[in-house]
């Protein structure tokens, strides 16, 4: 008898476990990512900001190169709007500055012939308002053969900022050209985070293994 269980209750409740240890594994959370970039037009030294609600982007400096990391679930493979997603990053590659404070994003991918219309609007959590100069948004075009793959090229839309990073209620006003794209999809790799969970299920299926209550048929 062990904690008022049986032997054989003992090892029922080890299957049990793995089972459910198994299947949270099998859903665990795998995001597919798209990654924009290009070279920065416009900086604070420009004479827009200082920055201040996130002062790292007074380094930003013109030509700089930039991506933007957007992490969704699910797929996108056609035109429409989609709004899953989890997050956003916005990264300059040439200096230590981010932006990571994004609310709510939308994404509306148009039908262009043989393009694909991109027009993203991501709103900051800081500031004001979303629409009170407190957002990033994005305009370009790719082929639609590339909407799902890697390293593409990318190329603005007339008469549309290809991107527009606007902080501190419009105070700050950064640009940047985008010329590549890529959609990357989840892969099968377990999260950090859904390791502890798999030595739990290794860990139980051992357990009822060796119990003399669970036994094969």
């Amino acid at each position: 008898m062990v904690g008022g269980f049986g032997e054989n209750g003992v090892a029922k409740f080890c299957f049990a476990l793995t089972l459910a240890a198994a299947l949270a594994l099998a859903n665990a959370a795998l995001a597919d990512t798209i990654v924009f970039g290009g070279a920065i037009t416009q900086s604070t030294a420009d004479g827009t900001g200082p920055a201040s609600n996130n002062p790292s982007l007074n380094g930003i400096l013109d030509g700089d190169v930039y991506t933007l990391t957007l992490d969704l679930t699910g797929l996108i493979d056609s035109a429409g709007t989609y709004t899953n997603f989890t997050g956003a990053t916005f990264t300059d590659l040439s200096s230590p500055a981010t932006e990571t404070s994004f609310g709510p994003i939308s994404l509306t991918i148009s039908a262009d012939g043989s393009y694909d219309d991109f027009s993203l609007l991501a709103c900051l959590s800081t500031g004001s308002d979303c629409f009170a100069g407190n957002q990033l948004t994005a305009n370009f075009q790719i082929l639609a053969t590339d909407l799902n793959n890697l390293n593409a090229p990318a190329q603005a839309m007339a008469l549309l900022t290809p991107l527009d990073l606007l902080e501190d209620d419009g105070v700050t006003d950064i640009h940047g050209t985008v010329t590549s794209y890529s959609y990357a999809p989840a892969n099968a790799v377990p999260e950090p985070s859904s390791l502890p969970l798999a030595g739990a299920l290794l860990f139980a299926a051992l357990a009822a293994k060796r119990l003399p209550g669970f036994r094969r048929p």
